[in-house]
């Protein structure tokens, strides 16, 4: 998210949050992004899409990384190899600081560690989880951590 986030900044693009299909949810068409965290309508700037509405949006082409030019039904399995070069893919086209002519990119690879940390930094100022789970959040906080001091916890 940061990754994508830091290229939309700096390109002038629009941010869509799009998690649908994700395995924490049992319904593919759910968008997951607000099942977790409280809305948001930009962040740092950044205009952003990441809620429902998202079923309702139709993405215009070309895409890139261009694999997803083809034909949906094309699209349906994509190998672990697939993946890979798009993640790569999208490892050059953010680093080379330049803008793409697609006119959707698409990161659905992991890209984690390949953005600057004030860019995650970012991101975790700016989306907040759901209060119910920041509920459980803090109560685990306070049957396991409180009292200790904590450099991180993955919850």
């Amino acid at each position: 998210l940061a990754a994508a986030w830091r290229y939309a900044q700096r390109t002038g693009r629009t941010l869509a949050i799009d998690w649908r299909g994700s395995c924490y949810l049992d319904q593919p068409f759910a968008n997951a992004f607000p099942v977790f965290f409280e809305p948001i309508q930009h962040i740092a700037g950044v205009p952003v899409v990441c809620d429902d509405q998202i079923n309702q949006l139709s993405f215009p082409g070309p895409f890139f990384p261009p694999w997803w030019n083809k034909p949906s039904i094309e699209c349906v399995y994509r190998p672990d190899e697939q993946i890979f070069r798009e993640r790569d893919e999208l490892s050059e086209l953010f680093q080379t600081e330049e803008d793409s002519a697609a006119n959707t990119v698409v990161c659905d690879a992991c890209l984690m560690w390949r953005c600057d940390q004030d860019a995650e930094r970012q991101i975790f100022r700016s989306i907040k989880p759901r209060s119910e789970i920041q509920a459980r959040i803090d109560a685990i906080h306070q049957e396991h951590f409180k009292g200790h001091s904590i450099i991180g916890v993955h919850v």
